[in-house]
């Protein structure tokens, strides 16, 4: 094995430690300093190899810190609830304490949800933004606070999706009916027949239009076939042979 076979092996013997990206870009926003970060990736190098307490020298010496540093930085994240220390029995039946980072993992999670409905919330806005900017478009002038409000009880109370209140739109501006009150009745109409988005109305159009057109070709009197005409002859008219 050459020298640098070896160094391949030693390099992949080592392992790899990963990190979650939400913990990489916003770990500043779980209160942690980027000291921090580092000390909770050593430890994580070694629990991900099943040693859950790790020689708090041998982390030091990686970090080129000393002993105490350390443990003021994991102070600091216990006061942060990012770690505590938890006691388990070893196997002669001694007690020992380790650091324990589920509450950061907590938190990173409890972070990620909250960024996850700050997203909805912000399509959510920009969705109804994008609803009332369409009806005012096509009736040529800003809504009213009540017709506001009838908007706005479509998607609170009546939770029309967007999709389906902008094909209710569009049909009554085919149908040269435009008020609210009208687009209204199409979606309370929808709602009843149990259609709760727009491929369902379409869908359900799409039928409505198949069976219109199949009761319409089944209504049609049946054409008469004709064939060529066959001349008839009195058989009793032919000559008969002479005698």
């Amino acid at each position: 094995m050459t020298e640098n076979d070896s160094s391949l092996v030693q390099y992949l013997n080592a392992g790899e430690t990963s990190i979650s990206n939400i913990l990489l870009h916003h770990y500043h926003d779980l209160g942690m300093s980027t000291a921090q970060l580092v000390v909770y990736l050593e430890f994580k190098s070694y629990i991900d190899r099943g040693v859950i307490d790790p020689d708090i020298r041998q982390i030091a010496h990686h970090l080129q810190t000393d002993e105490n540093q350390v443990f003021n930085l994991l102070h600091q994240m216990m006061s942060n609830q990012l770690v505590v220390q938890q006691m388990r029995k070893l196997p002669d039946g001694k007690e020992d304490a380790f650091w324990d980072f589920t509450p950061l993992i907590n938190k990173l999670s409890a972070f990620n949800e909250q960024k996850s409905a700050e997203q909805v919330q912000k399509s959510e806005g920009n969705q109804r933004k994008e609803t009332f900017n369409k009806i005012e478009a096509e009736v040529g002038r800003p809504l009213s606070p009540m017709e506001m409000q009838i908007v706005n009880d479509w998607i609170d109370h009546d939770h029309y999706q967007a999709s389906i209140i902008d094909l209710a739109l569009k049909q009554a501006v085919m149908n040269n009916a435009l008020s609210l009150q009208y687009i209204d009745r199409i979606l309370r109409n929808w709602s009843r027949q149990g259609l709760k988005s727009a491929h369902d109305i379409r869908e359900h159009e799409r039928q409505y239009e198949e069976r219109k057109s199949q009761n319409s070709y089944s209504h049609q009197e049946p054409r008469k076939i004709q064939g060529p005409k066959i001349p008839i002859f009195n058989l009793n008219s032919q000559g008969k042979k002479k005698k």
